[in-house]
């Protein structure tokens, strides 16, 4: 197996171990079993924590030999991108949803190629929930049971 060396800062190591744990995180975040690929990869990165000084931030548990990310490191990483993520995708998804319903309401069962009409129609419906949603927040969003 071919091995490849990198050379970079210390500031370009901790974006790396930065972007490692959240590409980590969201890989696994959903899943009942880690990926051990991604994992691997992870400790792999990790593991060079003491050369860039990073003992504030990163830990090692020697009785399993895995690198982790210092707690507060974790919820710091957490919250300045994960919350935020969540909240972007949380309101993408619902305007994508909304507009999806609509389109059946319109179209009826929608084919998995959508017509040049259909996707027009849906960029229209997707306009028009995204300004009511962000003007109103979901206040104006019923659950009607049959």
């Amino acid at each position: 197996m071919k091995k490849i060396n990198l050379e970079m800062s210390q500031d370009q190591y901790e974006k790396l171990v930065e972007t490692v744990f959240l590409g980590t995180w969201m890989v696994n975040s959903t899943q009942l079993e880690l990926d051990e690929s991604f994992e691997g990869v992870r400790n792999l990165v990790l593991s060079k924590f003491k050369e860039a000084e990073l003992e504030d931030k990163v830990t090692y548990e020697e009785a399993f030999d895995v690198h982790d990310l210092a707690v507060d490191f974790e919820n710091q990483l957490l919250q300045k991108y994960v919350e935020d993520y969540d909240e972007f995708s949380f309101w993408d998804k619902l305007v994508e949803k909304l507009s999806e319903k609509e389109l059946v309401k319109e179209f009826g069962s929608l084919p998995d190629t959508l017509s040049e009409e259909m996707i027009a129609k849906r960029v229209e419906y997707e306009e028009e929930i995204g300004k009511e949603l962000e003007e109103r927040g979901i206040t104006n969003l019923e659950l009607k049971s049959k």
